[in-house]
């Protein structure tokens, strides 16, 4: 992968990649614009600890392809921004920031077990086997696991800063990163980019 520019953002604390960056925000606004109400959802998916893999991509590509058909064809117009990471761990783990239509749905739990199916689908193993093992993590201690942007809101601006430092984690520039130079790191999806957005 080709050295990509970095930038120090001081609201986050981090340095960040600026494509990616510039592209997440992009992605929440041009969601925004389409759908007065999105919901943002943030999962990691990882191996379990035994399991021998390749070391590519592939599984993870999988799940995400599976899952994002399965969405929109249910109609939730699914956007994201997804990130691989490994530092010393045998298996590298995905970061995934999902952004999809709330009109028919303001409960996350729908979107999680279609994850964690197809995760599974992925690995070859049941979706119980992969809730069990905790494979799809998608709870978070000290910050919520995604938020409702609703436009026209009075918190509306609150809610879309607390969206893009969530999706910001994403970004960040890691150091120890050991993902080799020629294997992909970001996924992101085609979203419209609105006119407006770029005026």
């Amino acid at each position: 992968m080709p050295r990509k520019k970095i930038i120090k953002q001081e609201e986050t604390g981090y340095s960040h990649y600026k494509t990616y960056l510039t592209n997440g925000i992009e992605m929440i606004d041009s969601m925004s614009q389409r759908h007065r109400k999105v919901m943002q959802t943030r999962m990691d998916f990882r191996y379990p600890q035994e399991m021998e893999t390749d070391g590519s991509d592939k599984d993870f590509s999988k799940a995400l392809q599976g899952l994002s058909k399965e969405l929109n064809k249910d109609g939730y117009d699914p956007q994201y921004l997804g990130r691989r990471e490994q530092n010393d761990q045998p298996h590298q783990h995905y970061h995934l920031n999902l952004l999809t239509n709330a009109k028919k749905h303001e409960n996350r739990c729908g979107i999680i077990k279609k994850a964690e199916r197809h995760w599974g689908n992925a690995l070859g193993l049941s979706q119980e086997d992969v809730r069990n093992m905790g494979l799809v993590d998608y709870s978070d201690k000290d910050h919520p696991n995604g938020y409702m942007l609703t436009r026209g809101s009075g918190d509306y601006t609150e809610t879309r800063d607390h969206m893009i430092r969530q999706m910001s984690y994403l970004t960040k520039y890691v150091p120890k990163d050991t993902t080799p130079t020629a294997t992909r790191k970001f996924f992101v999806s085609q979203f419209k980019k609105d006119g407006a957005l770029h005026k």
